[in-house]
């Protein structure tokens, strides 16, 4: 190990030491295009998951949180319609600025601990992929992270956070136990544990759930064939490129295949409007309650465009998400 190397190691342990000896963790935040002014703070800390929304400063799109968690734990910022607009490491003593232009994760601005930024820096690197939905290269990134580097907290993060295979227990836990126990705290972990916990009680099928359709009212969604099922959101910036998919898929497959989508939005507000624009020829829902929605929470999705396929017994063969 050179010298710079072994300087950069002792200041990350060090870090590790020290980084938690204060009573709390603060974020300041300045969230500019977020689409309403309440936000919800969600991380694993010293009793628990803690879920707290927050109300920002219309004036300027601001907000102040204290939060408590004597070690590392990962925090998210979601907004109303459950969109994940920030996301960063937090420990008591830590003083954490954020900046954000609204859904743009990959450009988001944090700056407070060292892993966050380093965190930051790598989903700008990865840019490309993270645009492409190229995950398979994400994924490789992210083990060469680990392989590489099994002494920093980093990887951890990126392992908890980014890695699209957290379904696949056995990989990751691998991966898990391939980093040292100083650079992954329990808090982390637990947070891999609880994901892997949500997957596993994923809803095996989906039919016969009431909605309401578009220009029909209460209606109940019922799949007799092989379905492609898009839940969307009126912000989601992805949602063209599935809709062009389903398209495809229409062209190719003709009524061998049912296609269908949710909006799942507690707003419905230009919802025709972006209906017609599509020109699509399926059926349309509306899940009142967003993507919390009482005939939806079965479905464990946690973030919209999700694309979901069916058998023709509506027996879920495969989620499609957007990172």
């Amino acid at each position: 190990m050179n010298q710079k190397l072994c300087i950069a190691y002792c200041a990350f342990i060090l870090l590790m030491l020290t980084a938690c000896d204060h009573a709390n963790f603060t974020i300041q935040a300045q969230l500019d295009g977020t689409p309403d002014h309440v936000v919800t703070i969600v991380y694993i800390g010293n009793q628990g998951p803690v879920i707290e929304r927050i109300t920002l400063d219309e004036g300027n799109n601001t907000m102040h949180y204290t939060g408590h968690s004597d070690q590392p734990t990962l925090l998210y910022i979601w907004d109303q319609q459950q969109q994940i607009i920030a996301q960063m490491v937090v420990c008591d003593g830590d003083n954490i600025t954020v900046k954000s232009d609204g859904l743009q994760l990959p450009t988001l601005d944090v700056k407070g601990n060292d892993v966050t930024e380093q965190w930051m820096k790598w989903r700008k690197k990865q840019l490309q992929y993270i645009n492409s939905n190229d995950y398979a290269t994400l994924d490789r990134a992210i083990e060469q992270q680990v392989a590489e580097h099994p002494e920093q907290l980093l990887s951890a993060v990126l392992l908890v956070a980014e890695y699209s295979q957290l379904d696949k227990s056995a990989k990751t836990r691998q991966l898990m136990q391939a980093i040292k126990p100083e650079a992954r705290p329990e808090r982390l972990i637990a947070t891999l544990d609880y994901i892997n916990q949500h997957q596993s009680r994923q809803q095996s099928s989906i039919n016969n759930i009431t909605l309401y359709r578009h220009n029909k009212g209460i209606d109940k969604l019922n799949i007799n064939k092989p379905t492609m099922l898009l839940l969307w959101s009126r912000h989601d910036a992805d949602r063209n490129t599935y809709i062009d998919s389903m398209r495809h898929m229409a062209q190719r497959y003709g009524d061998k295949i049912m296609l269908t989508d949710i909006l799942v939005d507690t707003d419905t507000t230009q919802w025709s409007h972006k209906l017609h624009g599509d020109t699509t020829s399926w059926t349309h829902w509306w899940a009142p309650g967003g993507i919390m929605d009482q005939a939806l929470t079965t479905l464990n999705a946690t973030h919209t465009p999700l694309l979901i396929i069916t058998d023709s017994n509506g027996h879920i063969i495969d989620h499609l998400p957007v990172k």
